[in-house]
């Protein structure tokens, strides 16, 4: 499961869009994550207003990197580390991507269909490495296991 070439370029100019504004954007999505329920300890306003340029370039790093896991899984293995530090939760990884898309539709008055599905495989892939890596986590089911299930019911 990784972009496609197609997906990419989609965000990667979406990210570019945002550029300017990134400040706001982390701003807003700090507000998002304040109206939402998690376990994690969300860092202050300003700790994020002062790691917005680092945020983006994470952002850019991560979604340049999307069609090529094994290159981009150390990175958000690093990225998941800090997380940890935070004492994020299993469901604290989808409510942090919810709350991402739910940000980035706000500042688009029409994001088309393409855009918002990109959106949506990249932050899935991203939460799949972080609960793999942190939680031990796999939405994979072996072969084995599957034919049994199947047969019985």
């Amino acid at each position: 499961m990784s972009l496609s070439s197609f997906q990419k370029r989609l965000l990667l100019q979406d990210i570019e869009l945002l550029k300017p504004d990134f400040h706001q954007f982390t701003s807003a999505y700090h507000r998002s994550l304040s109206t939402r329920q998690l376990t994690m300890t969300v860092p202050e306003q300003e700790s994020i207003t002062k790691r917005s340029y680092i945020l983006y370039c994470a952002l850019n790093k991560v979604v340049s990197h999307l069609d090529d896991l094994q290159q981009v899984t150390p990175f958000i293995h690093y990225l998941a580390n800090n997380l940890s530090f935070l004492n994020v939760s299993f469901e604290d990884i989808d409510t942090l991507c919810d709350a991402f898309i739910d940000t980035r539709k706000s500042y688009i008055h029409h994001i088309s269909t393409q855009l918002h599905q990109a959106w949506l495989q990249a932050t899935r892939i991203f939460a799949n490495i972080v609960k793999s890596y942190l939680f031990a986590y796999s939405n994979v089911v072996s072969f084995s296991a599957y034919c049994p299930a199947r047969l019985s019911s």
